[in-house]
């Protein structure tokens, strides 16, 4: 190994780890510094498909591409993705291994960390700096022993560790100096520094807090950065909001389906003057301009859910009133007439019918389709325009022989087609992650939706942008390079 390493350790899930990370990456790329993040292990929902078909967090490539970098799979070698609450996905260096029970995954741990150990080296060997992301609290105590993210994988790095809390969710005092007693005694020496972040209002006002932390647990504070709304992308589901920011055009509801996935697809809306965005776990009560059915870990369970809730009575009843209804990845199985699961993959239940908006079937299979996709709408409006995005997902979808010739496929791909919509546009599905990502697609669908001016910037360059002068402000970044620099 010849990299340094910084790890960003939190109190808790949630306190801002991932987009700290993030801006590091950005603020050392930006000094000339070559540095890659790393997670060993993450637990998400959300995932990107790497340019080799590896799938990692979706978390750890924004903080690649927030250090210039194309997203690789050694900066997550271990990714989990709950499949129930007990039992996940996992998936190793990229590839899917099958679905674990939590404590059969626990007994693996050892294992699973020479894996975590053999990427961190090859990164270590290519990069000047690696700054590791934790995961939830290092000082879980019951956990601890089998925990692959915080001490030790700092302690195998030799890393400087620097300490986030969130002040906004109150009781920083007890949260940070909580955690840095409770920290091994053999690896306090390693906490260089606390950051206290999701600080609202004049931070002058926390000048003596700043002062009784440093008193208290010996460590300095390097910074104290104030709560910002940069609509970030959410690691998991437990951080997506139920509510709209009113902008008086047109309102897109997600469906916030119990097993939800890859829902930062839908992150470029969060920035369109024209769009109000809004994840739901309950039906509109008045006709929404679209209704967007997303990705699931678990297609059956969430289509169950779909009918038990209302929402699939809701779903169709505002089909037939003129709103937009689109399927991404599980959302459109969902959509089809069938999903059918003869192996029993996601559990007992071996098939439902769908929502039957669209006309096709579903057969799920024990093979995982994992890839980065480009092509062009074959469809009006979308016809040749150029789109991208990333398949993952395990199943077969083929259009039933009675089909209504009124829709057609979506998109043309790397010699096939995928999706189906509807004559008018008003009713359509893709197993393309990342659609609306591509600004033309995306400005369509507004424009198709009645809105009125559009994003123009990258949404992705805009936030990190953003935060890393939020972070550049009120961050010691000259602390941090002397910690990295040695």
């Amino acid at each position: 190994m010849t990299a340094r390493a910084l790890s960003i350790l939190g109190t808790s899930s949630h306190v801002g780890k991932t987009w700290v990370v993030a801006g590091l990456c950005r603020l050392l790329a930006d000094q000339g510094i070559r540095v890659a993040p790393f997670k060993a292990q993450n637990m998400s929902l959300n995932a990107f498909i790497t340019a080799d078909g590896h799938e990692m967090s979706y978390a750890q490539a924004i903080q690649a591409w927030s250090a210039g970098l194309s997203p690789r799979v050694e900066m997550n070698p271990i990714l989990l993705k709950p499949e129930t609450t007990s039992r996940s996905q996992l998936i190793v260096r990229g590839q899917v291994q099958g679905p674990y029970e939590s404590r059969h995954f626990r007994d693996n741990r050892d294992e699973l960390f020479k894996i975590v150990q053999q990427a961190y080296d090859e990164l270590a060997q290519q990069y000047d700096v690696i700054i590791i992301e934790g995961a939830g609290s290092p000082v879980e105590l019951n956990l601890m022993h089998t925990d692959l993210s915080n001490i030790r994988m700092a302690e195998y790095a030799n890393a400087s560790v620097i300490l986030v809390g969130d002040i906004d969710r109150g009781g920083i005092f007890a949260s940070l100096y909580g955690t840095t007693k409770l920290l091994p005694a053999f690896a306090r020496h390693r906490l260089k520094g606390l950051i206290v972040n999701k600080f609202r209002g004049d931070l002058t006002l926390f000048d003596d807090g700043i002062r009784i932390l440093e008193e208290l647990t010996a460590v300095p504070v390097l910074g104290v950065i104030p709560y910002v709304d940069l609509a970030f992308p959410e690691e998991d589901s437990l951080g997506v909001r139920e509510h709209i920011t009113p902008k008086n055009q047109i309102t897109i509801w997600v469906v916030r389906l119990p097993y939800m996935s890859n829902f930062t697809d839908f992150d470029p809306f969060r920035f369109e003057p024209a769009v109000n965005l809004l994840f739901s776990s309950t039906p509109p009560p008045s006709r929404p301009d679209m209704i967007i059915i997303p990705g699931s870990k678990n297609t059956l369970a969430d289509l169950a859910w779909v009918k038990e809730s209302g929402w699939a009575d809701s779903i169709k009843h505002w089909a037939n009133h003129g709103t937009m209804v689109a399927g991404i990845c599980g959302g459109f199985q969902i959509m089809g007439q069938t999903v059918d699961d003869p192996l029993g993959i996601e559990g007992m239940v071996k098939g439902d019918s769908g929502l039957g908006l669209l006309p096709i079937r579903t057969v799920l299979g024990p093979d995982k389709i994992t890839k980065q996709v480009h092509g062009t709408g074959i469809a009006r409006p979308w016809k040749n325009q150029m789109v991208s995005g990333y398949e993952q997902h395990m199943g077969e979808t083929t259009v039933v022989q009675s089909a209504d010739p009124s829709f057609t496929p979506l998109v043309a791909l790397d010699g096939y087609t995928d999706g189906l919509v509807s004559s008018s546009g008003r009713i359509w599905g893709t197993y393309l992650h990342g659609i609306f990502h591509n600004t033309a697609f995306r400005h369509t669908v507004i424009h198709l939706l009645g809105g009125r001016g559009v994003m123009t910037e990258n949404p992705f360059d805009v936030v990190i942008n953003q935060w890393k002068e939020v972070m550049a402000e009120h961050v010691d970044l000259s602390a941090l390079l002397r910690l990295v620099r040695g």
